[in-house]
């Protein structure tokens, strides 16, 4: 999967880690793999959600130091299903430090921003220079949803 952030063209191989109740899938030698993860839970449903703290453990214990991790609250389209606040997973994502947003495959809502902010974190670590500012996923975020007048 070519994509394409700023001037830069990254060639990336997307993973798709699937997350069963209770069962972490990834083996531990594995996480030092990934450059990236995004961890997705269903707002519908408190056992997913339950479940990314299990992942965040696994994650900061085998995975590389400067891994880029977003999480990502999904299916934000089912309102009257919810069971999940949109608060407790930016809690989640600020006790962890890692970016938040959520996303409906359904509708698209957040879908692309939150691969291209990825991306663009992926992208900004590979170019920076030491005196330049680190890139914040999450300032970001908001940023590009002020401007396109999107998203929760």
């Amino acid at each position: 999967m070519l994509v394409t952030v700023g001037l830069v063209t990254l060639n990336t191989k997307c993973t798709v880690v699937a997350m069963l109740v209770t069962v972490l899938l990834v083996p531990q030698h594995q996480m030092l793999l990934f450059a990236a993860l995004l961890l997705l839970y269903d707002v519908t449903n408190k056992t997913s959600f339950d479940n990314i703290r299990a992942w965040l453990a696994e994650i900061n214990e085998y995975a590389q130091e400067d891994v880029v991790i977003m999480l990502l609250g999904n299916k934000c389209d089912a309102s009257s299903e919810r069971v999940i606040r949109k608060e407790e997973g930016e809690r989640l994502a600020r006790e962890y430090g890692v970016a938040f947003m959520e996303t409906s495959a359904k509708t698209g809502v957040n879908v692309d921003l939150a691969f291209m902010a990825v991306a663009r974190d992926l992208k900004m670590k590979k170019t920076r220079r030491p005196n330049e500012p680190k890139f914040c996923v999450a300032d970001y975020v908001e940023q590009e949803k002020r401007q396109t007048g999107c998203c929760s």
